[in-house]
């Protein structure tokens, strides 16, 4: 313990304003053991001391890595959340794209019937178009067949009413003269119809 002086009550008293000419112990008694004891306290303390630090070192870089470790498993959460949505939207996008295959096999099979139906169409109009020219043909024919047939009968009733006409005629006047007329003009007919 060391020297106590009371400066409040008695300032002045076991003061001395010279330095000490020499120490006043001439023989001194060391104690290694007590020596070795204090040395041992103080590394002790000093060890302790580093045990500490480190071991507060150490607690911070474990708690670090536990917040590195945390935010590492923060961000592999936040990550797999989004590739579950990618998936998501993957799998929406896969069904989309199976669904506008499937519309567009439809709508090539409807384009193929529409157009096996044109092509039956088209062959029909062409069938029909055969048809109408064979029906045109035979309409020809008949027409002409009528026209001949026509002409026949018209010129077979002109010459019955000229043979009627002259015999009724010869009957009434007694004449014969309408008759040679009548043959002069079926001559001339004849010449005309082989000239032409």
């Amino acid at each position: 313990m060391g020297l106590f002086i009371n400066n409040s009550d008695h300032p002045d008293v076991y003061k001395h304003h010279q330095q000490p000419q020499a120490v006043n112990q001439v023989v001194s008694r060391q104690d290694f053991l007590t020596e070795l004891v204090r040395e041992q306290k103080t590394t002790n303390l000093s060890l302790k001391s580093a045990l500490s630090d480190l071991g507060f070192q150490s607690q911070q870089k474990e708690e670090t890595q536990i917040n590195q470790w945390n935010h590492i498993g923060n961000q592999l959460t936040e990550l797999k959340s989004r590739l579950e949505r990618y998936e998501d939207a993957n799998h929406q996008l896969v069904l989309k794209m199976n669904e506008q295959l499937d519309l567009q096999k439809e709508v090539a099979e409807k384009i193929a019937k529409h157009e096996t139906f044109q092509g039956d169409v088209l062959q029909r109009l062409d069938n029909q178009e055969a048809l109408m020219d064979k029906i045109s043909r035979q309409i020809n024919h008949i027409r002409s067949i009528l026209f001949e047939r026509t002409n026949y009968l018209a010129a077979k009733i002109d010459d019955g009413y000229k043979i009627t006409s002259s015999y009724v005629y010869k009957l009434m006047t007694g004449s014969e003269h309408p008759l040679t007329f009548l043959l002069m003009n079926q001559k001339k007919e004849e010449i005309q119809k082989h000239t032409d």
